[in-house]
């Protein structure tokens, strides 16, 4: 005979009920005998909850019990044969306007809150008492923050970062991993995220802990050296070009092997120091011609211009037509001449 057993008929995916019932179980599992019994479940829930106490997919017979617990299913007691009923009262009934579900093998009433008992007995005239929801206070794993900005192609790593989920999954790592991808791929992994590419996704990899990059190869690739510049260390495959760029393994990052053999799981769930990084010195500034001192003046020279195809002007305030010839400055020529508007005459 099961001693304390408390009905649901559904557990859903998430909730308040839901959260109860773990922690009850966590927090009085291994102290006392309890069954959960329900008719329709999460199956990730039953999984959660079996760790500490019995759980049962009720299939209609009789139950019996010492001490049997309801809430809004008061109707399962017709089958039930117990030495005490309790009804559970989890919701603030003045607030939601509705009358609880009752039964008359009902001997007390445990309302969670003092919200609760008011609007119970108001309604009822029954009493009730206060019991508040059991929490048992545990410090959580610490979940990653993990982003990556790429296509979801074969060369950038796909298969690599599908190998990578399955692993911290399996570690039962908690993370978040954001990726922004032109891609239309989907994932199947409550921990990812999609989105759509953004040109401003700087203060997010600022947030992260990793930035992620898992290519077969890179010629420079611009998005460790963003991470890098922001503090973000990086996850990513064992390229030629880290050293140039200045990616040290276990200093600014965490290299992986390209086979993925071998996952630093507990390099990564550790993390790195702080670090500071310079990215390395260009050379476009010799490379890049001068503006020449008198181009301004240039820039200010007549020119005379034939318009070819209709357009309205913000100069002139009006649409100008085909055949038509106006003058204006060597500037604004070239800019309507690269438009493909006009032709410039020459004079």
């Amino acid at each position: 005979m099961n001693t304390n057993l408390f009905y649901f008929h559904t557990l859903n995916s998430i909730g308040g009920v839901e959260t109860f019932f773990y922690q009850l179980a966590k927090k009085y599992g291994s102290k006392y005998d309890i069954t959960i019994l329900y008719t329709h479940a999460d199956p990730a829930q039953v999984k959660r909850l079996s760790q500490y106490v019995r759980v049962k997919r009720w299939d209609g017979n009789r139950i019996k019990c010492k001490r049997c617990f309801v809430a809004f299913n008061a109707g399962i007691l017709d089958h039930v044969d117990a030495d005490e009923y309790i009804q559970m009262l989890h919701g603030d009934y003045t607030s939601l306007g509705v009358i609880p579900d009752r039964h008359e093998k009902v001997q007390r009433y445990i309302a969670v809150s003092k919200v609760v008992q008011h609007a119970y007995e108001s309604i009822t005239g029954d009493r009730a008492v206060v019991s508040y929801n059991p929490y048992t206070v545990e410090k959580p794993k610490r979940a990653l923050r993990l982003i990556s900005a790429t296509r979801l192609t074969p060369d950038k790593g796909w298969n690599r970062m599908l190998t990578l989920m399955e692993a911290m999954d399996k570690a039962g790592i908690p993370y978040q991993w954001d990726i922004y991808t032109d891609s239309n791929k989907s994932v199947e992994n409550p921990n990812v995220v999609l989105h759509r590419p953004r040109l401003d996704i700087l203060p997010f990899i600022a947030s992260a802990d990793y930035f992620v990059q898992l290519s077969d190869s890179e010629g420079y690739c611009y998005s460790l050296v963003e991470a890098l510049t922001v503090g973000t260390p990086v996850i990513v495959t064992d390229i030629p070009v880290l050293p140039e760029i200045g990616v040290i393994d276990g200093v600014n990052g965490i290299v992986i092997r390209k086979d993925m053999q071998t996952i630093p799981l507990d390099a990564i769930q550790k993390g790195v120091k702080k670090f500071k990084y310079t990215p390395q010195p260009d050379i476009w500034d010799e490379l890049l011609l001068p503006v020449p001192p008198d181009y301004e003046e240039q820039m200010k020279q007549p020119a005379k211009v034939k318009c070819k195809k209709v357009y309205l002007d913000l100069e002139h305030d009006r649409i100008m037509n085909p055949g038509e010839e106006w003058k204006c400055t060597v500037g604004r020529a070239e800019m309507l001449y690269d438009l493909g508007v006009v032709d410039i005459v020459e004079e």
